[in-house]
């Protein structure tokens, strides 16, 4: 059991050098207080490892109401976890495969309609601001794009990104209201 801690942390701290270096990024530290954590509360001795679980509480709540950082106790995550930005990430008891990088803002969690929660592949990059919501399967290598809000499953290799801006007619911004312009007044027409 100790292996396998010490082997996923190996490949957590490498996903980060060419970011500073591990010992540089918060991202690791939460990554590697729920590591430590999930160990912990599987240790065949919980007498021995009850100051370790206290101290793994105490950087929780931390992290929770500091960075709005939450890695759900029942999360499985594989080895080499990168978290950038590690601010208002929710990650709910899912499976997370190896080498996934997670951006800010990020909720991997379950929907209104399901009390399952996702199963994301190996290698697969979730971009800030994604929503992963349900019982989807997120496939190998997938790339999900800025504020995309994912409910259905991605294949292996799929990039799903948000839709195009588009520019609204005047015609249709009048119809909610005068825009005033500058020191209030209606701009000239």
């Amino acid at each position: 059991m100790m292996e396998d801690l010490l082997r996923k942390l190996r490949a957590d701290a490498d996903r980060y050098k060419e970011l500073g270096g591990w010992h540089v990024n918060l991202g690791f530290y939460m990554g590697a207080t729920h590591r430590i954590g999930a160990w912990a509360r599987r240790s065949p001795h919980p007498v021995l490892t009850m100051p370790l679980r206290i101290q793994i509480r105490l950087a929780n709540t931390v992290w929770r109401a500091v960075w709005g950082m939450n890695i759900s106790d029942d999360a499985n995550i594989e080895a080499g976890l990168c978290l950038i930005h590690p601010r208002d990430v929710w990650i709910g008891p899912s499976n997370i495969g190896k080498n996934c990088l997670v951006f800010h803002d990020v909720t991997v969690g379950s929907n209104a309609n399901s009390c399952e929660f996702p199963r994301i592949g190996d290698n697969v990059d979730i971009y800030t601001g994604a929503k992963i919501l349900g019982a989807v399967k997120i496939g190998d290598a997938a790339k999900v794009g800025a504020n995309c809000v994912v409910t259905k499953n991605l294949e292996a290799g799929a990039t799903v990104v948000t839709a195009p801006n588009r520019v609204i007619p005047p015609s249709l911004v009048t119809a909610f209201g005068p825009r005033h312009g500058e020191h209030g007044r209606l701009p000239k027409e």
